[in-house]
């Protein structure tokens, strides 16, 4: 006889305290530059708690939601003019706009640096084109806050609610926001995308192929949820004949940037300058690509729809877990130097996270 466990609460079990433990580390690092002694454990225990926000009572969460929604706007556009960008000890802002700036100069874009990394940059191509709009206004701040604003937008009416409070609580959503970064705004496009329908016309499926493979040759470590997508719509229902054209289409898509760079600067430099060369120096292949061997195979097994979002969330996390076993043990994570703990871990994964969870609101129960 199989037990019952509301979908709600299994959500809440794994997402809310990642977002809990999630805050306390960013609170640690960063609070302590400005803060000390009683006052700043006070904050640090704030922090912690303000994902719980996210368990008052719906009908209050649905009616405060778009207040929230202006007041978080109104907050970052004050950062972003109260906060010199030069100032930031981050530099995903910077290698984006050298990035662009090779590109449009006619030079290598994978040999952009920064003042405080050499090259190569480590997110794949299209994530840097899809950026344009914002580097063209001048702040590259909007990138990370219009994908968040995407992702609000395509999550259902009676989701929505949620999903914005689910995010504002986050203080590394807001890390990333603030400090111009781009990996939240990465998880966003991604969490957008695991939202649309294909549908079964060839021209809709076409369509979505495209989007999906722009998706695809942004982050490593995002293909997985697509992955997952890709199964619970098309393996599942057995639509091979689909999922070809899908496969097809998106595989070139994705792969359309690199073979330009290849064909345009040639293949020693694309060989040795490329992002698939640090991305492999940081972490073991194996755990990544067996998961990702898996990915579409488990988006076929699932049994309900909502149920690719938590997968998602997980297909990203279990890699990012491998990265603080040697983390932990040797201490560096508490190096402000050194950004992957809390970045690759937290930021990577956990707008996913925070997506199931609003998505699976009032979503009923599931079988285990």
């Amino acid at each position: 006889m199989s037990k019952r466990i509301p979908w709600r609460e299994c959500i809440v079990l794994s997402v809310l305290p990642f977002s809990v433990v999630a805050n306390l580390d960013t609170a640690l690092r960063y609070l302590s530059r400005v803060e000390q002694g009683g006052s700043f454990v006070v904050l640090c225990i704030l922090s912690a708690l303000i994902p719980f926000l996210c368990l008052l009572p719906d009908k209050w969460l649905r009616r405060t939601w778009k207040g929230l929604a202006l007041a978080a706007v109104g907050i970052a556009i004050y950062s972003w003019a109260k906060i010199p960008i030069e100032s930031v000890r981050v530099d995903r802002w910077e290698l984006m706009t050298n990035f662009l700036h090779r590109l449009f100069h006619g030079e290598y874009p994978y040999l952009a640096s920064s003042r405080y990394n050499v090259p190569p940059p480590v997110p794949f191509p299209w994530l840097y084109l899809i950026s344009i709009p914002a580097w063209l206004t001048g702040e590259i701040g909007l990138f990370p806050f219009l994908c968040l604003a995407l992702l609000v937008w395509v999550t259902p009416n009676r989701q929505r609610p949620f999903l914005v409070w689910a995010l504002v609580t986050s203080l590394p959503v807001w890390y990333e926001v603030v400090v111009r970064s781009n990996i939240v705004a990465n998880a966003a496009l991604v969490g957008a995308f695991l939202q649309t329908n294909p549908g079964h016309k060839t021209s809709s499926i076409v369509k979505n192929a495209v989007l999906g493979g722009m998706v695809l040759c942004t982050r490593a470590s995002f293909v997985a949820p697509v992955l997952v997508w890709t199964g619970s719509v098309f393996l599942a229902s057995k639509r091979w004949k689909d999922a070809s054209i899908w496969g097809g289409i998106a595989f070139l898509v994705a792969v359309l940037p690199f073979a330009l760079l290849i064909l345009v600067w040639g293949w020693p430099v694309f060989r040795d300058w490329n992002p698939l060369r640090f991305q492999g120096a940081i972490q073991s292949p194996l755990i990544p690509l067996t998961v990702l061997a898996c990915s579409p195979w488990i988006g076929a097994a699932l049994k309900k729809a909502s149920d690719k979002f938590l997968v998602a969330y997980l297909v990203v996390l279990v890699p990012m877990l491998t990265l603080l076993v040697p983390i932990i043990s040797d201490g560096s994570w508490r190096d402000d130097h050194r950004g992957y703990f809390e970045v690759a871990f937290w930021n990577s994964a956990l707008v996913l996270g925070l997506l199931a969870w609003a998505v699976s609101k009032n979503e009923g129960e599931v079988k285990i």
